[in-house]
């Protein structure tokens, strides 16, 4: 009896032990702070504007702290951000750097400490840290706005939420507008890492709503996810948009609206070129003990299938640099081509994947006998004098009949570092490259391996050296994004691209870049201007506005530039909700940042001298007038149109105080390092600081 009554009172004691267990866990449920996201964009003739907004609610009698990471692509410039309060709306404004230097050296000095925060690929971060009160609700709105850049055949577009952060929902809401039909529009399934089939557009996301509109060029993406009884909704990985328009004529697209035009001109085979330039393809490798391990090894993986890209006209070689530099050349076979060159055939790849499966990693860091030996082989084979001071020192002037000069010389350059053997001082380092490269003219395209590489350093070699840099990501991917990379600019297709616009129809004075010296298959070039007050395109149509002209391997290729009807595109009704400020036009933003970008491009690029210049005092005074030329036009444009550039910060501020600073990178830091920096206020019972990783461009 008594043992009955015992499992009784036990059973009651545990029934209401679980009782307690699950209204303790509902109400701590319940009481947990509630986020949401949600993506608002806007893409028209290829400029995007994008919303991201963050909702956090406490519904608890307690504060709460949480972060969220904000993720900002590469190539954008944030605009506008707001954050909302207990019902106290701050809003956000662009001003000079320097202006508000004083309110940023003051947040240094409350003592608040900086840490790393991790941003996504080809992305800038930073971190918002919200202790929200006690049933309070907190809303921060950033926006930020970005061209987007043709590669591969494709306009891409991602969309990048932390991935740790648990939400109750998670809402993406963008609209594509052009003035052409699309060729295809792609959202690929989600995933963190590149996969094989990267290239494949009919791949489709089966959670993604793609929904096409009657008119051209039209169309609305759509995606929504809502915690489910379980638990709450993780980001799914990057939201990647793709797509592409079609493309009649050979004069490229031109668009006119406000009085500014934008010329878009792709670079496709069937129209301009039947055959693509035959290339000299170098593979710069860094072989240095900092590649040991899996870095090395996802370069050979990605070195095997890349040479096996190379076409048949093509010529290559491989150089490798630890302590010294070292081209590859096949044992017992002197090489027709001249010592380190190599045709690309089935023997010749299968013997330069034999070797670069044999490298090892080891030996310091020297770039510049990397490059110099690269630069070398190039002049070489090409039949031009190298230029006095290149320790190899001879010139070439025997003509080879195997030698073309017509040849693209394309250098591939991948360190993980920065130099450690050699000459290490950066500015002496990219003189050296500049000065050795003046007669080869090759494009080096600087690929930045892994979180130790300097990225600013290896983007400023590549701009003064008619090439471009990308961030190559140590992950299981690695391999993959190599590959990726080279066929970006694995078919050069046109080179001296050259814009001519006429003087009563354009103001010359306003263009952006009209000169390019090479042109890859499945890539574009914009140009942007402003119209002359008296030019009245609707009167006319067809009007003729200038011309272009570029070489092609066989003819050179020249067609006029007229202005359609349909080029005359009117403002834009649907918009994404900013700002309460004067609005512009989507071309006159594309001109804006296109002339922004390509004025930052031109500090970088400065050189101060060269080796071989006489009065180097006269050429550094020279260029130190440029260079402030170009800041002070920058910042003139980052103010007017409210871009965050190196130059510009964007200030949140009260009725009591500047809250909030958000700059871009310091462009007097040659190291290129990023500066973060934490700002901190009051928010009714609660609080928030802004934890800043600085935008590099």
């Amino acid at each position: 009896m008594c043992s009955t009554r015992f499992l009784i009172r036990a059973a009651i004691i545990s029934f209401c032990i679980l009782f307690a267990n699950a209204a303790n866990e509902q109400q701590d449920s319940e009481s947990k702070l509630k986020t949401s996201v949600s993506v608002q964009g806007l893409v028209r003739h290829r400029y995007a504007t994008v919303q991201i907004s963050s909702l956090i609610e406490n519904p608890s009698n307690e504060s709460q702290e949480t972060n969220i990471t904000i993720h900002i692509p590469e190539n954008a410039f944030v605009s506008y951000a707001t954050l909302e309060v207990d019902g106290e709306v701050i809003r956000s404004q662009v001003q000079e750097r320097k202006v508000v230097q004083q309110q940023y050296q003051l947040a240094v000095g409350t003592g608040a400490t900086a840490s790393q925060v991790s941003a996504a690929r080809d992305a800038n971060a930073f971190l918002i840290s919200v202790n929200a009160g006690a049933k309070s609700n907190t809303l921060f709105n950033v926006t930020y706005e970005e061209l987007l850049v043709r590669r591969k055949g494709r306009y891409e577009m991602t969309i990048s939420v932390d991935p740790k952060l648990e939400m109750e929902y998670f809402k993406v809401d963008l609209e594509i507008k052009e003035n052409k039909n699309f060729t295809f529009v792609n959202v690929p399934p989600f995933s963190s890492t590149l996969t094989p089939d990267d290239l494949d557009h009919t791949v489709q996301n089966e959670e993604v709503n793609i929904e096409y509109l009657e008119d051209a060029g039209h169309c609305k993406i759509s995606y929504f996810k809502e915690a489910n009884a379980d638990g709450k909704v993780k980001s799914p990985g990057p939201f990647v948009l793709r797509y592409d328009v079609d493309r009649e004529g050979k004069q490229g697209e031109i668009l006119l609206l406000d009085g500014h035009f934008v010329h878009f001109l792709s670079a496709e085979k069937e129209k301009y070129n039947p055959a693509v330039f035959p290339k000299h393809a170098i593979f710069v490798l860094d072989s240095s003990a900092s590649m040991w391990g899996s870095k090395l090894k996802q370069l050979q993986v990605a070195m095997s299938q890349i040479l096996r890209q190379l076409s048949r006209q093509d010529v290559f070689s491989i150089v490798t640099f630890g302590n010294k530099a070292t081209e590859w050349y096949m044992q017992g076979l002197q090489p027709s081509l001249g010592k380190g060159v190599y045709a690309v055939n089935r023997r010749n790849v299968a013997d330069a994947m034999d070797f670069i499966s044999r490298m090892q990693a080891t030996g310091g860091t020297n770039i510049q006998a990397g490059l110099r030996r690269a630069l070398y082989l190039a002049a070489k084979y090409r039949n031009i004098p190298l230029i006095p001071g290149v320790s190899e020192g001879a010139n070439y002037t025997t003509p080879r009949p195997e030698a073309k000069k017509e040849v693209e010389t394309l250098l591939m350059f991948l360190s993980d570092g920065i130099p450690t053997a050699g000459e290490i001082r950066l500015s002496k380092l990219l003189k050296s490259v500049h000065f050795v490269n003046t007669n080869v003219k090759a494009s080096i395209f600087a690929l930045a391996f892994g979180p130790t590489a300097n990225y600013g350093f290896l983007r400023r070699m590549a701009l003064q050296n008619y090439g471009f840099s990308r961030r190559i990501y140590e992950s299981s991917d690695t391999a993959i994004q190599l590959q990726s990379f080279f066929q970006e600019i694995t078919s050069p297709l046109l080179k001296n691209v050259t814009f001519t616009y006429l003087d009563n129809k354009v103001n010359f004075s306003s263009l952006t870049l009209r000169e390019f010296p090479i042109l890859f298959s499945g890539s574009e070039v914009v140009v942007a201007g402003k119209l002359n007050d008296d030019f009245e395109p609707e009167d006319q149509d067809d009007e003729l506005i200038g011309s272009f002209s570029a070489q092609g391997t066989v003819l050179r290729v020249s067609n006029n530039i007229t202005v359609p009807t349909e080029a005359i595109i009117t403002a834009n009704k649907t918009q994404v909700p900013t700002r309460k400020r004067r609005r512009y036009g989507v071309l006159e933003k594309i001109w804006a940042q296109l002339t922004i970008r390509q004025l930052l491009d031109n500090y970088l690029i400065e050189d101060f001298g060269d080796e071989s210049t006489e009065n180097k005092e006269s050429d550094a005074a020279d260029s130190q007038k440029l260079e402030d030329n170009n800041q002070q036009r920058a910042l003139e444009l980052a103010l007017k149109y409210g871009f965050v550039t190196p130059l510009t910060s964007l200030i949140m501020v009260s009725e009591k105080k500047p809250l909030v600073v958000i700059n871009s990178e310091n462009l007097e830091n040659d190291l290129k390092q990023p500066d973060q920096i934490h700002f901190s206020d009051k928010a009714g019972n609660g609080y928030f600081f802004i934890l800043m990783l600085i935008f590099s461009f």
